[in-house]
């Protein structure tokens, strides 16, 4: 296996393993402790978890419902995805256990009803944290992720994410109606809103990134430079400009935010006569920055 595989293959471990700490923590010191409800999969195995089995907890009961969605999307989906979320989901259920275990929620005060609002939007935060981390990597926390994913694959519905919206609301308001406390519905939609506006907020910021657009007469040179210095693909095709008349080639490339002024760097030096100019996008879906094509 080369280095640069062994690199990739460890930086997503840990991506993995703090992505599902974030989570476990979420759920286990804030959210569960106060009966906080954030929908989807787990909010279901907080549902189920209420039946007060021996031995299982709402951790255990978060692997066992997302199995049947496991087998049907390594059935449909692509295989790299569907283990990267297996994983993620056992790790998950393993800290959510260890830490339900050591009891570490009464330890550390909770539950906390004075200040219930702050850790409603907290705790909404952290699992969505995880979330974005394990997207970052072609992943998911699995449960409805995956349900969104194979419904959109199979049916093409673009408003998949606003039916899952709408399970989410009706398991928070079961949950709540359940445990007989009508007033948690609200801290438990807070949860959710929090949870929707910072998942986005971090997406936005994985997926931040610069499309250089350059009109040179050296655009091998700069795609060659491009490819071996930045190690990103470019678009190259000719255009006529309509003032001289002539015939240019142009190249298009997107880089990470991060790599923009190394970017603008290679193409002074490579094409210091170049025409070129860049812009801001705020999201990238493909192979090197965020990919759903599952």
């Amino acid at each position: 296996m080369k280095k640069s595989n062994k690199i990739i293959m460890l930086k997503n471990a840990l991506i993995l393993l703090c992505a599902s700490i974030s989570f476990s923590v979420g759920m286990e010191l804030f959210l569960i402790p106060n009966n906080l409800n954030i929908g989807g999969f787990c909010g279901l195995a907080q549902i189920f978890n209420l039946l007060n089995l021996k031995y299982v907890s709402t951790g255990l009961w978060l692997i066992l419902i997302n199995i049947p969605a496991l087998i049907i999307a390594y059935i449909f989906l692509d295989k790299k995805f569907v283990l990267r979320t297996s994983f993620e989901i056992v790790l998950i259920g393993g800290f959510m256990e260890l830490i339900h275990g050591l009891n570490f929620a009464s330890k550390l005060g909770m539950p906390d009803f004075a200040n219930i609002t702050v850790i409603a939007i907290a705790g909404g935060a952290l699992v969505a944290i995880s979330a974005a981390l394990t997207f970052s990597i072609d992943g998911s926390t699995g449960g409805s992720d995956i349900l969104g994913i194979l419904v959109q694959k199979k049916y093409k519905i673009t408003y998949v994410s606003r039916i899952l919206l709408i399970i989410d609301v009706i398991i928070v308001v079961t949950y709540s109606l359940i445990i007989g406390e009508k007033t948690l519905i609200f801290y438990s939609i807070t949860t959710l809103v929090a949870y929707q506006i910072a998942l986005e907020f971090m997406l936005n910021g994985f997926s931040n990134a610069i499309m250089f657009e350059i009109i040179s007469d050296d655009c091998d040179l700069i795609v060659e430079a491009i490819e071996t210095q930045l190690d990103r693909g470019s678009t190259m095709f000719k255009a006529v400009g309509t003032y001289s008349k002539e015939e240019k080639e142009v190249v298009v490339c997107v880089v990470r935010k991060r790599q923009a002024a190394e970017a603008r760097e290679l193409i002074k030096k490579v094409s210091p006569n170049s025409f070129t100019y860049s812009i801001q996008i705020k999201e990238v879906i493909g192979k090197g920055f965020r990919n759903i094509n599952f």
